[in-house]
């Protein structure tokens, strides 16, 4: 399988810290974790770590940041043909600081001057194309170039302008959305743990994108989906956490990872449940992704063999109908229901 993953790309800066600091003070501060991030690059490398053929069209300033940077990539193979630099701006880096004490991370993003691909004619064929909606231009060239690529978008709220993400998400086949942007783009407010709040919200994504497969990552509460016109919500796997850091980009690579070995949305969403899960055991973000072996381990000791879970209709478009009027909570054990309870009685409150 060969993927290609557009977006952006950081110089990220990992400082544990006790306890958050209180302004106007000096703290003395004995670690720090290095990597290289953004949510597209970090996509690029979990699917070369786990062995596909790894693209990353992104951009970088011209400094020592962008050399590691290019290093990092490589040291997992990912190929860098497309990491376009350039040459009058510095590269983009976030300090982030990790609460032990409360496990919460807060991020600086300091970027001079926003600056985009400017190079994009692919000469390979992707199977797989992931995107962070950061790349806009770039992004439709490809999705465009390659329709039939299985393509994932990864909507949050980052550093992309929302409005070019929900233009991107009419053109890819999956959406996963961060609870946080899901709620912005329907104006609703939402309890994760009122199975009414949660079906709601899936109809009323489903009606501004009906064409798409529509993912919700829940953060520890799983993701919300749909398959067989049923919505579920797929409970995640308990861990000890310890730093969220690129944990949702961590769950998009595991999951274009499942769809584009065949599996099953299911099975492709346990597969990403379970290996964003145990990033957020580790600090950093590309630091804590976890080795494919250990994911596979993980979801057999629960579900049995992996092999032979093939779906090859899984770019094939999905029926935009939701016929039921209930949202089904799974647990981590197959074909176990921790309930089934009637979640249209009414509707998630919105935002004035």
């Amino acid at each position: 399988m060969i993927a290609l993953s557009i977006g952006k790309a950081t110089y990220d800066t990992t400082i544990m810290v006790d306890e958050y600091p209180v302004e106007n003070s000096k703290n003395i501060i004995k670690e720090k974790l290095d990597s290289s991030g953004g949510s597209a690059s970090n996509v690029a490398y979990l699917l070369a770590k786990w062995n596909y053929e790894s693209y990353f069209a992104g951009i970088v300033g011209y400094d020592d940041y962008a050399t590691f940077i290019k290093k990092d990539l490589e040291s997992v193979k990912v190929k860098t043909n497309f990491l376009e630099t350039n040459y009058e701006q510095k590269t983009t880096t976030t300090i982030i600081l990790a609460n032990r004490s409360t496990t919460s991370r807060t991020q600086l993003m300091i970027e001079p001057e926003v600056y985009h691909l400017k190079k994009y004619e692919y000469d390979f064929t992707p199977d797989l194309i992931y995107t962070d909606g950061y790349e806009y231009s770039a992004t439709m060239a490809a999705l465009n170039k390659f329709p039939n690529a299985i393509s994932v978008l990864g909507a949050g709220l980052n550093y992309a302008s929302p409005k070019e993400v929900l233009s991107i998400a009419k053109s890819v086949k999956y959406i996963v959305f961060s609870l946080e942007f899901a709620c912005e783009a329907t104006r609703m407010r939402v309890d994760v743990t009122n199975p009414t709040h949660l079906l709601n919200l899936y109809k009323e994504l489903r009606a501004k994108f009906p064409e798409n497969q529509i993912i919700v990552t829940l953060k520890n509460n799983g993701a919300l989906f749909s398959i067989n016109n049923e919505i579920k919500v797929m409970q995640t796997i308990p861990v000890t956490e310890v730093d969220r850091t690129g944990a949702g980009d961590v769950f998009d690579g595991a999951l274009l990872y499942g769809l584009g070995k065949g599996y099953n949305l299911e099975i492709a969403l346990r597969l990403a449940n379970i290996a964003g899960a145990l990033s957020t055991t580790k600090y950093g973000a590309k630091p804590s992704i976890p080795m494919l072996s250990d994911v596979i381990q993980n979801y057999e000791s629960k579900f049995g063999p992996l092999e032979g879970s093939m779906n090859t209709s899984v770019a094939q478009p999905v029926n935009s109908e939701v016929q039921t009027g209930e949202v089904q909570n799974n647990t981590t054990a197959p074909s176990e229901n921790i309930s089934n309870e009637n979640a249209s009685a009414t509707d998630a409150p919105k935002q004035g």
